[in-house]
């Protein structure tokens, strides 16, 4: 059994205050602060790079992370985390900015661009201990990649989500602070933790057997089930920030053990040809899969909704019982509402068969099922 713990993890409400101490603890003297767009305008980005800076000089800022991020990204950060003499990277943002910051750590490191290293080609082979130190600091509550020893990098010539997998990749150091995420919007706010749900979910029913794993997975739920759906009324209640933001730090961690299924192998299908958001297309992807695999999880699936506080008797309850719990956050939807075009759905379901994600389904899942499972979410 193996299940890998962050072990610098700081939690509560303007921990982020501390981020001076921890660099410092760390013995860094010029990380790079890799961010996005959005942190920027806000003056998240800027206001960590002066915590960071301590007494020292401005910190180089790499702020234009896109979201479902691609391999460009990574090598620019990866650039000027080598012209400006960097000896460590620091996060802020969401799942998109942690999984470039780690990406940038394995190009720092060994060289070369980032889709050398994707694991589907022995890339977890080159990935050696000596990655420089990551202090991840997420800005949402849903990707959990802060806990993870995973990025996923598109790779825009064959729009394909790329895994980079290693022991390594886990954050050297994770800050939580609440008030970072009293930012993000409603709809943002469901989406990313509808990701946790289910990153929660496809670790739960994952066939692999690991029991402190599956007690994380249920500590989620029930926090999750309490806690979204009060963020996203009022998302300045600090008391439920805090709380999705450890419900996605422990699906994180569930997963990094258990693995996930076929709603993120169809889901990233949709984000790498669509540009659909993550959590959003978990969302939409959900019903079909647990409709397919309730043969082996629909227990599981009973369980979930009982913990999350939701009324559920039977399997195909679940289901609805889970859908219209997304359709209160405002996460509904068919896949063609959002541009999907059927004559796709065969190539998505190709790269689908492929994804790394569908080894951990609880029912083997053929390409021509999950074409099926397109067509019912369609």
């Amino acid at each position: 059994m193996n299940l890998n713990f962050p072990g610098d993890v700081t939690f509560g409400p303007g921990s982020l205050k501390g981020l001076g101490k921890k660099i410092a603890s760390l013995g860094l003297k010029r990380p790079l602060l890799i961010s996005d767009p959005a942190m920027a305008a806000l003056g998240l980005a800027g206001r960590a790079a002066e915590l960071g800076r301590g007494e020292g000089p401005s910190l180089p800022v790499y702020d234009r992370v896109v979201e479902n991020p691609r391999a460009s990204e990574v090598a620019e950060a990866a650039e000027m985390f080598q012209d400006e003499g960097c000896d460590g990277v620091i996060a802020v943002g969401g799942g998109s900015v942690i999984d470039v910051a780690k990406g940038v750590r394995v190009v720092a490191a060994g060289g070369g661009a980032i889709l050398d290293y994707d694991m589907a080609k022995g890339g977890i082979k080159r990935i050696g201990r000596d990655l420089p130190p990551l202090v991840s600091i997420p800005t949402t509550a849903g990707s959990g990649s802060e806990a993870t020893l995973g990025a996923v990098i598109i790779d825009p010539e064959v729009r394909f989500k790329v895994l980079i997998f290693s022991p390594h990749l886990i954050s050297t150091a994770i800050i939580l602070d609440p008030e970072l995420t009293v930012t993000m919007p409603p709809k943002l706010t469901a989406a990313t933790g509808m990701d946790a749900l289910v990153h929660a979910m496809e670790a739960y029913t994952s066939p692999a057997d690991n029991l402190l794993a599956d007690g994380l997975c249920k500590a989620a739920f029930e926090a999750i089930g309490q806690n979204l759906p009060r963020a996203v009324a009022d998302g300045s209640d600090l008391k439920a920030r805090g709380d999705m933001m450890l419900a996605a730090l422990m699906g994180g961690m569930a997963f990094a053990a258990k693995g996930l299924g076929a709603v993120h192998a169809l889901a990233h299908q949709l984000s790498s040809h669509y540009g659909l958001p993550h959590g959003l297309a978990n969302a939409l992807m959900l019903p079909a899969v647990m409709r397919f695999n309730a043969e082996a999880a629909g227990d599981k699936y009973l369980e979930v909704c009982w913990a999350m506080g939701l009324e559920a008797a039977t399997p195909n309850e679940a289901v609805k019982a889970l859908a219209g719990f997304a359709r209160g956050l405002g996460l509904a939807g068919r896949l063609s509402d959002f541009g999907v075009e059927a004559d796709k759905l065969e190539q998505m379901a190709a790269s689908a068969a492929q994804d790394l994600s569908i080894k951990s389904n609880p029912l083997p899942c053929s390409q021509d099922e999950l074409v099926e499972l397109y067509h019912q979410a369609l």
